[in-house]
């Protein structure tokens, strides 16, 4: 064998060597499941991409993984489709409690402080009598402490999932623009799938907001396309409520819908439901049982939650005879405030309209005689 293979043949060694060394566990995560779980799958997840990473089935209490990871995520674990706890993916042997709090590594440790502190917390500020004033000044201190630690997280982190999960904690209270100025302070977060959706939604919700032309959309139930246009009438108002027969304040806001539709029916406003992250039996089951007497687009699912941006329900639209959205997530009485000034200006005009024409008829009535 000559010089140059021997050469090759020791180059072509190193990096097999490399290669076995990479593909070697340099973290282990182990997380306890109650007894009845045994020998179901549990399933490890990136947190922030929502992507399946591996599975495992639960064995003697425990669900065991192990892999090579080289920079720090995020990650979780499901158990039957439900959520699990969320922890930081970094070399070593990381041990999730069956609290959910996880330890071992150095950021999971610094994770597990702020999620301490943020207990400590809370259970100090539950001893203190609110009806004393020495003791409210110490609550009003720790409230602001407690409210405080998300940004100190973050601050304190940026760059690093645990900067990423704390960011997230405030990210869905920003508009637009706030959202906006923190990734061009920190461009990691530019990068995150979670921040990346936050982001699409704020600019779907910013481009139907109010002062914003209504957007048409089609939803498919029982092989019947439905349009939003189908019911959205030129020259009437239309009340739309983006609502689900889970959720408990979305059937709350129904008695005041109830009173809009009983009051404004036959005087210019139309309102309907649009059923979305819903069964449809579900919901037909709602309406019947709620007594919701005007028409519901069933089976909207995220259609029209992603076309509008919408990352809670109720939802509830008003939209002007020219399909203009005067109203947006306006809820109680300050819905309720909205609705009859607007069909106050609405009748006042259209009686004003209704004068003009007689008046005109009456001046003709008078040429001709």
């Amino acid at each position: 064998m000559n010089k140059k293979s021997v050469l090759l043949l020791s180059a072509g060694m190193l990096a097999v060597s490399a290669c076995a060394i990479d593909a070697q566990p340099n973290y282990t995560v182990t997380i306890p499941v109650p007894a009845e779980k045994n020998n179901t799958m549990a399933y490890f997840l990136n947190w922030d991409a929502s992507q399946k990473l591996d599975s495992a089935v639960v064995t003697d209490g425990v669900a065991k993984f192990s892999g090579n990871v080289k920079t720090p995520f995020m990650g979780t674990v499901s158990f039957d489709g439900g959520r699990g706890p969320i922890f930081v993916v970094e070399p070593g042997d990381i041990v999730v409690s069956d609290k959910g709090m996880a330890s071992g590594t150095p950021l999971n440790v610094k994770n597990e402080g702020y999620i301490k502190r943020m207990q400590e917390i809370a259970s100090e500020f539950r001893t203190l009598d609110q009806n004393d004033s020495v003791q409210m000044v110490k609550a009003v201190a720790l409230e602001k402490e407690y409210n405080s630690i998300s940004s100190k997280a973050y601050t304190e982190n940026m760059g690093n999932p645990v900067g990423l999960y704390w960011f997230l904690q405030n990210a869905y209270e920003m508009d637009l623009a706030q959202l906006d100025a923190a990734i061009a302070k920190d461009a990691s977060l530019g990068e995150s799938k979670r921040v990346q959706s936050i982001r699409t939604s704020l600019l779907a919700k910013s481009e139907t907001s109010e002062g914003k032309h209504y957007k048409d959309f089609t939803i498919n139930y029982n092989g019947k396309d439905e349009k939003l246009s189908d019911y959205v009438k030129p020259g009437k108002y239309t009340l739309v409520d983006f609502w689900a027969s889970w959720c408990g304040p979305c059937i709350r806001q129904t008695k005041y819908i109830k009173d809009l539709y009983a009051k404004y029916k036959d005087k210019g406003l139309d309102v309907v439901g649009v059923a979305v992250w819903d069964e449809p039996d579900n919901t037909l089951k709602a309406i019947k049982s709620h007594g919701l007497e005007w028409p519901c687009m069933i089976n909207a699912q995220t259609v029209p939650t992603d076309l509008y941006g919408i990352s809670g329900i109720p939802c509830i639209i008003l939209i002007n005879p020219e399909g203009i959205i005067v109203s947006r997530d306006k809820m109680g009485e300050e819905l309720v405030n909205i609705v009859d000034s607007a069909m106050a200006s609405y009748n006042a005009v259209a009686q004003s309209a209704v004068s003009a024409e007689k008046d005109t008829a009456m001046a003709d009535t008078t040429l001709i005689f």
